[in-house]
């Protein structure tokens, strides 16, 4: 029983919204498209998803879990280590505590991936879901794996690229195509919004993470432009993924429902206040402009959900 809670608290559950709330978004879309949901493809679908996250996210809390006990760095168990980082600040208390081996959580991270193959198989000859599935499915096990080990995307500046294109671009076109088999440019324009938002935000949440990353030689897009740098990206992106939205206008949706939107606005909107008074060079500020720019991204593909379902 402890290896399977050390498992559940190194997954960090709430977090699969990113993943599966925008992959419900293009399903939403096909829906609005005029085409029928099949029910047995989106179960089937939704459990790959929710399998390929795992995968990702275990392996890459292993990954950076191993290299920072390498460089010797020591962990307490429910705080954190010396680091003003958000990445071990009770994050690796499952490790740390004996719940769960590196080993453990590893191996478990491979069985989610190989049990979300057959799932694609499934989904690609007996359901019929088009030709286009297998190659979608392998892009997602591909992205999720070389993030952290392999090609370490994160660890050359591309884990912000993949990130961009796996949970915010591939999701939302996986979950339309698998309903429609149609290629379309409909849920590419609608996620625009959410993909240039969930780059900022992990712009965002590398700067708390700085110091730990440049420890154990994460060269990602935080630690190549500096603090400084990245902090004054968050203006320009934001205005980017505001902008964006008004190619919903193009889609003939009504001007009323693009008030749904208010509700990501306004805590993007607080996160871009406490970055610009500069509040992101405190522990305690950065955890405000996180929290809020998490609350803001999350909330687009809920709202634009809304949008297209009403």
């Amino acid at each position: 029983m402890d290896t399977l809670s050390g498992w559940v608290e190194l997954s960090g559950f709430p977090k699969f919204t990113t993943t599966m709330i925008p992959f419900l978004l293009g399903v939403v879309l096909a829906l609005h498209d005029g085409y029928a949901i099949d029910l047995p493809v989106l179960a089937v679908s939704s459990l790959a998803v929710f399998l390929l996250t795992d995968f990702c996210f275990v392996l890459n809390a292993c990954s950076v879990y191993a290299d920072l006990k390498q460089k010797g760095i020591e962990f307490h168990v429910g705080g954190a280590s010396s680091f003003h980082s958000t990445a071990v600040s009770g994050r690796f208390n499952a490790l740390e505590n004996g719940k769960i081996s590196v080993q453990q959580a590893v191996k478990g991270a491979y069985l989610c991936v190989l049990a979300a193959l057959p799932l694609s198989v499934l989904l690609w000859l007996p359901l019929n879901t088009g030709p286009l599935t297998m190659p979608l499915g392998l892009s997602g096990m591909i992205i999720a794996y070389s993030y952290s080990r392999g090609p370490r995307l994160s660890y050359h500046g591309m884990g912000e690229i993949g990130l961009t294109v796996g949970v915010a671009w591939l999701t939302v076109f996986s979950g339309y195509y698998l309903q429609t088999h149609q290629v379309s440019l409909l849920p590419t324009v609608v996620a625009l919004p959410w993909m240039i938002d969930a780059f900022k935000l992990k712009l965002t949440r590398e700067l708390p993470d700085f110091e730990c990353d440049n420890m154990i030689k994460r060269k990602n897009l935080a630690i190549r432009l500096g603090k400084e740098r990245t902090a004054r990206l968050y203006l320009p992106l934001t205005l980017c993924s505001w902008a964006s939205f008004f190619l919903l206008l193009w889609l003939d949706v009504p001007c009323y429902k693009l008030l749904l939107l208010g509700f990501p606005v306004f805590y993007t909107s607080k996160s871009l206040i406490f970055m610009h008074r500069g509040d992101w060079k405190t522990r305690t500020g950065l955890r405000a402009v996180t929290k809020n720019a998490f609350t803001g991204m999350i909330l687009i593909p809920v709202a634009l959900i809304l949008i297209f379902l009403l």
